[in-house]
């Protein structure tokens, strides 16, 4: 949800404050739903292709909570609602909840509601602007300018400097965006996002003829300015006469709706489809931990035989603890202390796969949930969250990507490391955007040099193991082909490609990771094919 369109639906809230609340609502695990007393009802959005938050008119069903924050969020926002604010035009409001009265009276408390694209959030925060609960917590590791977790300082995101249009004048407006592109204008004027800045670009084409690179220069200037002002004073309804908005009256599954339908439908299918499969591999690792338990019941009977055994070919008989013979499969290279030490180490990476995945569990069967939702969500969804919902999916279907797919044996520069895994390189942004997205899959090695441009790096594991060599081998490559070639000592973050991520609207090559480790080595690049080979 843009600023704009945030600031009027607040205004509208704050003509019905204070209001006395009901009881919570709770949809799906990302949405959170407010009726309020002779009035119309507040919705929360923080998941999806649009987090918004909106005021709709009607009694929205009742809808038990479903998560341990919605559970804290329907018993500590127990009071009216008395206030709202917004940070400038950010895509932040705070939510203000007067004191309860009720059985087990409540302190006052604030519902910081953050809808900023994929990072959209809900955090319930105290009177001593500590966290209390947060839908989806962020650690230290994941965003190193904040953290979002109970008991943590509320910080709000980063500010940025862009004009509010809603202070500015003619003239201060004029003067910021003078000799720009008319493309330009959302990064100029605060509480403008895509949509809003595709319903101007329509508004100037159709007045004046402009189009997106145009410089804003004399009357094209003054037509901008006066387009933004408009904007400004009735954002959502300027958004309806020039971007094309379904009308609020209108019918969900117009004719003209039915090819944006079906693309949105196909790709969400795709989205629940990967979701699913994420979701039963990590089932799947989880389940090792069985494996792994009784590995290590096997490698404890094998160190308790001693040599007490008797070994044909690759079968060991040997006495279990209650003197029955057991029949364990062997190396016959190892003695039983060998067997054993083989068992312990294969049960220690079973059970680290298998936390790993335990840990990750409720965010992928969440992100499954959330794709259920979405995909039985379309009937209803008018042209522009559909519209929104296609160009956020489309994003990570990009061209490069697609290359990456059709011709992965083109891509980036190849190595072999002496284990026989291939190491591909890029070698510009659009490069490296194709090996992430195109070439890698979900379990292969990405690499990075820390805090330095150049290439993303790609083990092709094939599902094995990688061998902590082969990531210094493919480290040094990563540092050898980025800014810090020059230097000694580098620091590579590695991680699995399935933490890795393109933010949406960045630019090919731009992305986030998570769960990394770092690694600090020498580059290599030209000597790179006397470790390994390069083809």
């Amino acid at each position: 949800m843009e600023g704009l369109l945030l600031a009027e639906a607040l205004a509208r809230l704050a003509e019905r404050l204070p209001a006395e609340r009901l009881a919570w609502s709770f949809p799906d695990e990302r949405t959170a739903v407010l009726p309020l007393r002779d009035g119309p009802a507040l919705w929360l959005h923080a998941g999806g292709a649009e987090p918004r938050l909106e005021l709709a008119p009607g009694t929205p069903p009742r809808a038990a909570p479903r998560t341990p924050f919605q559970r804290q969020l329907a018993a500590r926002a127990a009071g009216d609602l008395v206030a709202v604010e917004q940070r400038a035009l950010d895509r932040v409001a705070m939510l203000r909840f007067a004191a309860s009265r009720g059985f087990v009276p409540e302190p006052p408390v604030t519902l910081v509601v953050e809808l900023a694209g994929r990072h959209a959030n809900l955090v319930l925060v105290g009177v001593d602007g500590r966290v209390l609960g947060v839908m989806r917590p962020v650690t230290a590791d994941r965003n190193r300018y904040r953290e979002l977790r109970p008991g943590v300082a509320y910080v709000p995101p980063p500010p940025y400097d862009k004009l509010d249009p809603r202070a500015a004048g003619p003239e201060e407006l004029a003067a910021r965006l003078a000799g720009r592109e008319l493309r330009e204008v959302r990064h100029v004027v605060d509480g403008v996002g895509p949509r809003l800045q595709a319903a101007l670009e329509r508004r100037l084409a159709d007045a004046a003829g402009a189009a997106p690179r145009d410089r804003l220069e004399g009357e094209l200037l003054a037509a901008a300015v006066a387009a933004v002002r408009e904007m400004t004073a009735a954002p959502a309804a300027f958004l309806a006469a020039h971007a094309g908005e379904r009308r609020a009256d209108a019918p969900a599954g117009e004719a003209g709706d039915a090819p944006l339908r079906r693309r949105a439908a196909e790709l969400v299918a795709r989205r629940l489809a990967l979701a699913e499969r994420r979701l039963a591999d990590a089932e799947r690792a989880v389940a090792e931990a069985e494996v792994a338990a009784r590995l290590r019941a096997e490698a404890d009977l094998l160190l308790a035989a001693g040599g007490d055994w008797r070994l044909e070919g690759s079968r060991a008989t040997l006495a279990g603890y209650d003197g029955a013979p057991v029949v364990l499969e062997v190396d016959p290279r190892h003695d039983a202390a060998g067997n054993a030490r083989l068992r312990y180490d294969r049960a220690r990476r079973r059970e680290a796969r298998a936390s790993r995945a335990r840990e990750r569990l409720p965010e992928l069967a969440a992100d499954v949930a959330r794709w259920r939702a979405e995909a039985g969500s379309l009937d209803a969804a008018d042209a522009a969250r559909l519209r929104s919902l296609v160009d956020e999916l489309a994003a990570g279907e990009g061209s490069s990507a697609r290359a990456g797919r059709r011709g992965g044996a083109t891509v980036g520069v190849r190595f072999t490391d002496p284990h026989g895994f291939e190491v591909v390189v890029g070698r510009s942004a659009r490069e490296n955007d194709a090996v992430t997205f195109g070439v890698a899959r979900s379990r292969d090695l990405w690499l990075h040099a820390q805090g330095y441009r150049g290439a993303h790096v790609v083990v092709r594991s094939g599902g094995r193991q990688v061998p902590f060599d082969t990531v210094l081998f493919a480290a040094r490559l990563a540092a050898g082909f980025s800014e810090a070639r020059g230097s000694s000592n580098v620091p590579v973050d590695y991680t699995e490609r399935k933490n890795v991520w393109r933010p949406k609207g960045a630019p090919p090559g731009a992305v986030q990771y998570t769960q990394q480790r770092t690694v600090h080595v020498d580059p290599a690049r030209d000597d790179a094919a006397a470790a390994g080979s390069a083809r």
